[in-house]
């Protein structure tokens, strides 16, 4: 839920070098307002290594027969929704009462499902798969409506994306699992006591995780337990959180970070970035220091926004990556960055120079033509990250509005300041017709909908990442329902960054939260439908 990336690059950003080599999009909340900004997070998705299926089976799949709207029963228009399906961990030599469980990888906003989602488990599944392949289940994975290649309407008009909402998309898990149960005899709700049945998983990382940790609780009787990893389940207008955690995570030793980094940012921002920007000729200096393209960048629409933007995000706490070595010029994270900002006595001049390493010299594009192109395109792009709809989605349910002001922890501070509340409203007002008011309204009823920081609910577990920004809206108490919803924080670590395929230069911290993911999941998988809640309400005798 969360920050704003795109597939399509100019020619100009081939250079750039990844932020981190791992898949962790910040997808949820406002997009990336420049194209320089986008460029950095779609530079570091391209050195991302996938695995790709050796075999020629086809995993794509399409369900023939979803509604266009759940909500009214008079509206029989359905469409196809894409799925993929990998069966070759199912015990085919069992008894044919014995149906596998199911491993459901939940689709969301951003880089749309391909068939290694149910192979490797891509950005969000692995821990799914592996369970799947050593449990002997099947695995399967839905894509979102409108996203991707499923599209409910054909385009994105706004008459077509008031079909797109989180209460529509857990509608689709619904009906497709019944369907999946009656296509692939799974039996995924028993019918009488001691009836072996299908025991439905839902996993998701970010908004997906949000998606997974909701079906829970609105389909017990469908879904059995899920995994919500950094799942920011309360909704927000003005989320200051985000950049709250990120000036804890420059300060958080065991990623690199320290009180000095902290201070040496906050000071490049609050007193030089500041003050320059304030006058013609500091604005000048700041363009010619910082290798801006272009003549007047920062006096151009939205230049000094872009500008902040990506000095912001030169700072990856969401993605950061702590295998990234200190002499590896390919990655960049918040040691390297942290590293840099102490290296001079002048915190700007640290600052520009930093810059110049991850663009590679090259001139840093302040332009968002072609974001807004992609706000005001009504043509679905089956290839691209969707930032049209998930745009729509944070106007009309979530917000998730990261804003840097005055009176928070944030480190980038300027005044004014940067892509402020006004800036996101202007947004919703411009490219959907939504007011301030409608979106304020919208949130309200999101968090009364589904109960924001305290969903309710059980066997659902909450992992999140103490560098990740987005746990500032997630669900991280562990003394709230310890029992029916878990959760627990790994140290050091990003953006659901133990939901990747493994790689052996994860922290011990990612590798320990995999292995508790996996045996708290196993535990589930031996209990009954209700016992969860049947336990909750024994009484001492």
């Amino acid at each position: 839920m969360m920050t704003m990336t795109t597939r399509r690059l100019a020619l100009v950003f081939v250079a750039l070098v990844a932020l981190v080599a791992t898949e962790t999009r910040a997808s949820i909340g406002p997009r990336r307002a420049s194209d320089g900004a986008r460029a950095l997070e779609a530079r570091r998705r391209e050195t991302t290594t996938t695995t790709r299926d050796s075999s020629s089976k086809s995993r794509e799949r399409w369900f023939d027969g979803q509604r266009l709207n759940h909500f009214d029963a008079a509206d029989a228009r359905t469409w196809s929704q894409r799925y993929f399906i990998n069966d070759d961990h199912v015990d085919r030599d069992s008894d044919a009462g014995s149906p596998p469980d199911v491993y459901l990888c939940v689709g969301g906003e951003g880089p749309p499902l391909d068939e290694n989602v149910v192979i490797d488990g891509g950005a969000h599944c692995a821990i799914a798969v592996a369970l799947a392949k050593r449990r002997r289940g099947l695995m399967l994975a839905l894509e979102h409506r409108f996203y991707g290649a499923s599209q409910p309407t054909g385009d994105l008009s706004t008459a077509s994306l008031r079909f797109l909402s989180s209460q529509q998309a857990l509608e689709d898990v619904a009906a497709f699992l019944a369907y999946a149960s009656e296509k692939y005899n799974l039996s995924t709700t028993p019918r009488a006591e001691g009836d072996p049945y299908s025991r439905v998983i839902a996993f998701g990382g970010s908004y997906p995780g949000m998606l997974a940790a909701w079906a829970r609780v609105k389909y017990p009787h469908v879904v059995h337990a899920s995994v919500a990893s950094s799942a920011p389940v309360r909704a927000e207008v003005d989320m200051r959180g985000y950049y709250d955690v990120v000036g804890a995570a420059l300060r958080e030793r065991d990623v690199g970070g320290s009180d000095a980094c902290y201070d040496a940012v906050s000071e490049a921002f609050g007193r030089g970035l500041n003050e320059a920007l304030k006058t013609p000729e500091g604005r000048r200096g700041l363009e010619k220091q910082f290798n801006l393209c272009g003549e007047r960048a920062l006096d151009a629409f939205g230049g000094r926004d872009a500008f902040g933007e990506i000095l912001r995000a030169v700072f990856p706490a969401q993605s950061n990556d702590p295998s990234c070595a200190m002499d590896d010029e390919t990655c960049f994270n918040i040691a390297k960055a942290c590293d840099a900002m102490t290296s001079k006595e002048d915190t700007l001049v640290a600052l520009a120079t930093y810059v110049a390493r991850v663009f590679r010299g090259q001139c840093v594009p302040l332009e968002s033509e072609a974001y807004m192109a992609m706000l005001a395109s009504t043509t679905p792009d089956p290839t691209g990250d969707g930032e049209r709809q998930w745009t729509w989605q944070t106007c009309t349910e979530f917000a998730f509005f990261q804003t840097c002001e005055a009176d928070s922890e944030c480190p980038f501070k300027l005044d004014p300041p940067t892509m402020p509340l006004a800036s996101y409203f202007w947004i919703c007002a411009k490219f959907f017709g939504i007011s301030e008011e409608e979106t304020r309204r919208a949130v309200a009823s999101t968090n009364a909908r589904y109960g924001g920081i305290t969903p309710g609910g059980t066997r659902i577990l909450f992992p999140s990442g103490s560098v990740d920004p987005w746990i500032a809206n997630s669900f991280t108490s562990q003394t709230f329902a310890p029992r029916w919803e878990p959760a627990f924080v790994v140290p050091g670590a990003s953006h659901h960054a133990w939901t990747h395929p493994p790689r052996d230069s994860d922290s011990d911290a990612v590798k320990q939260a995999r292995a508790k993911i996996e045996a708290r999941v196993e535990k589930w998988l031996d209990e009954g439908p209700m016992s969860s809640a049947v336990e909750s309400l024994r009484v001492a005798a």
